[in-house]
């Protein structure tokens, strides 16, 4: 092993920018740094960039660098914090990495449900349209202007009997109508009376 004397004439060498003692340096510890860092990274790229970068900071800091042991041991505890330092980067990178995708998967999600929804909406109109006039009348106050069936029968002029004929006669076209959506057309008929309230526009 070598001395703290030894070690700081090598320091003082590469200091005066001494590219032979340098490169002395670097084959003489590449190969135990190397393995040291893999055993951290267990990654033999990694690890060779660790070690490199680890040798180009001591190249371009050897003017502060000061050894209080051994420049060996030095080396070693360098490349330690560097690998412990990778190994941190790399948990960061790939939680970010599992956020983004489980962001994007998210976002495919939405985005089909939003589709599936503006079909269904669609066709949900549509079958609306397929109703008799007082009918769809009928069903739009009841179903998107949330009118009590005493309300809509005084509004329209019949009584409360015939607005429940006409309501559940509506129910049950639009049920045939979308039988292949009828649980997501109900949920949406239910649920989104301000999206289509202006449709009773047309209607009153």
């Amino acid at each position: 092993m070598q001395s703290v004397k030894e070690d700081q004439d090598l320091i003082n060498q590469i200091q005066q920018k001494d590219k032979t003692v340098f490169e002395m340096l670097y084959k003489k510890y590449y190969k135990k740094l190397h393995v040291l860092s893999f055993q951290y990274v267990l990654n033999h790229e990694a690890a060779e960039e660790i070690v490199h970068d680890v040798f180009i900071k001591i190249w371009r800091m050897s003017e502060q660098l000061i050894i209080e042991r051994s420049l060996e041991k030095y080396l070693i505890r360098s490349v330690i914090n560097a690998s412990l330092n990778y190994l941190t980067s790399e948990k960061q990178l790939r939680n970010k990495q599992d956020e983004y995708s489980k962001g994007q998967t998210k976002f495919v999600e939405e985005t089909v449900n939003i589709e599936q929804t503006e079909l269904l909406m669609t066709k949900l109109e549509a079958a609306l349209d397929l109703l008799p006039p007082q009918c769809k009348k009928v069903m739009m106050l009841s179903r998107f202007e949330k009118l009590k069936q005493k309300n809509i029968a005084k509004q329209m002029g019949i009584s409360i009997k015939t607005v429940k004929n006409h309501l559940t006669y509506g129910f049950n076209k639009l049920r045939m109508i979308l039988e292949n959506n009828t649980k997501s057309s109900m949920l949406i008929l239910a649920a989104t009376a301000h999206y289509i309230t202006s449709l009773t526009t047309r209607i009153l």
